[in-house]
């Protein structure tokens, strides 16, 4: 974009700051409240997930494994959905499907006297609710943005998201002493529902602006979208990035809440220790999202921007090996938390600007779920077995460096064949606009 073009777009301080155009106001602000609201949910009802995994740290494993199994049979129902109604029809029936199960849930923890067994029940839920309408929401954004706006705000988009993600752990640490377990999930019911609304006049909004292809139903057949994953060097390559990412991501998880059920003891007092953690991540991915992560994109090049949440994980590594405690390891977490969310989160959702309508439904719906947790499967279990064999967080923490090394790697490569598929895309899109115009 030359001077005289930016000028013209960005007419006052705050648009150049977070980097909106004049005329995407209304789309914009339409998406952040959506995914503020949606987050703000999600991230009260996380602290309460934190506290049942210190709970059942045992049997963490068992339960990663539940959640992948819900995950495959969840799919194939989407893929249906997807396949034989419109977007305006599934994603607000998605939402209020979960909205349903999340009521039945604050019924019956009774405050916080829930049973084992509604815990565990509670954990696999929200670990599948988490991915799925997440996975929901970042196929609608790439079916509203196209892949120049994306790189734009996809950032500014996301901080939305992490904005109420603060909010929403700072709420359940004021209140869960009072009103429980069962009141932070009503007030997380309330705030799906608002995020579902707006989902809907974000849809609607879009039509109405000419924006036929949104309205069309998608067609094809429940798992075309899993057998285009197989059929892509690209979207391949993206799977790469979750299973590394999410390898990393799992052992860290998995070791803070052993270290949390050795030192802490006391439902509320895990809740808010978690409450804290989840805070600390999201104010600093708020601003990596806000004012970093679009910036980095456009100086450095994807390659470039992807591979720096690795390599700072790998120092970060070198000195958790050097040095364990509760603190240090939470601090380790935090950072890969707030990289995941300010940085690879947005550059994820930014690959699938470039790929086909199916694709960014029904591939990603898939690479979201069944990859996504596929891997933290294979994580769990790895993490098991290394426990059971004798071996010490700090030991299992050395083995962890060459799975950095491979993501770093896998992640230079995905950055470049995103370049290519974004300028064969512009591309066409300049023959097009030429043919219409003569």
């Amino acid at each position: 974009m030359s001077v005289t073009d930016d000028a013209r777009a960005y007419r006052n301080p705050l648009e150049r700051l977070v980097r909106v155009e004049h005329g995407e106001w209304k789309a914009f602000g339409l998406a952040f409240a959506y995914f503020f609201f949606l987050l703000g949910g999600y991230f009260m009802l996380r602290p309460l997930r934190g506290t049942v995994a210190s709970n059942n740290a045992e049997y963490l494993h068992l339960l990663y494994t539940a959640t992948f199994v819900c995950m495959l049979l969840i799919v194939p129902v989407f893929g249906w959905l997807v396949s034989r109604f419109r977007r305006g029809v599934f994603v607000p029936a998605s939402y209020l499907f979960f909205i349903l199960q999340l009521g039945f849930f604050a019924w019956a923890f009774r405050g916080n006297d829930a049973t084992p067994w509604v815990q565990r029940g509670f954990y696999v839920w929200l670990s599948v609710f988490n991915l799925f309408v997440v996975s929901v929401f970042w196929s609608f954004m790439t079916d509203v943005f196209r892949p120049g706006q994306a790189q734009r705000l996809f950032g500014a988009i996301m901080a939305g998201g992490s904005l109420g993600a603060i909010i929403g752990p700072l709420a359940t640490r004021q209140f869960v002493a009072d009103i429980g377990a069962t009141g932070v999930m009503l007030m997380a019911l309330a705030c799906l529902l608002v995020a579902t609304g707006l989902a809907i006049a974000l849809g609607r909004y879009e039509r109405r602006t000419g924006h036929a292809e949104g309205g069309e139903v998608i067609g094809g057949g429940v798992w075309e979208g899993a057998i285009e994953v197989f059929r892509s060097k690209y979207l391949l390559l993206i799977c790469l990035l979750m299973l590394t990412h999410n390898l990393t991501a799992t052992f860290l998880y998995n070791g803070l809440a052993v270290l949390v059920d050795r030192e802490i003891t006391g439902f509320a007092e895990r809740t808010e220790f978690f409450s804290v953690i989840d805070l600390a991540v999201q104010v600093i991915a708020f601003t990596l999202q806000f004012l970093v992560t679009s910036r980095l994109v456009t100086w450095l090049g994807m390659p470039r921007a992807a591979i720096i949440p690795p390599m700072l994980l790998a120092g970060g590594f070198v000195i958790l090996g050097s040095s364990m405690g509760l603190v240090l390891f939470a601090a380790i977490q935090v950072a890969q938390r707030s990289m995941n969310y300010g940085m690879l989160g947005p550059i994820k959702e930014m690959l699938f600007t470039v790929v086909s309508r199916e694709q960014r439904y029904k591939s990603k719906n898939f690479i979201d779920t069944v990859v996504y947790r596929g891997s933290d499967v294979t994580a769990s279990w790895l993490f098991k077995g290394m426990t059971t064999a004798g071996l010490g967080i700090t030991q299992i923490t050395w083995l962890y460096l060459p799975v950095l090394a491979a993501w770093g790697t896998g992640a230079w490569f995905l950055g470049r064949h995103f370049q290519r598929l974004a300028g064969e895309r512009a591309e066409k899109g300049y023959e097009a606009s030429r043919e219409k115009a003569g």
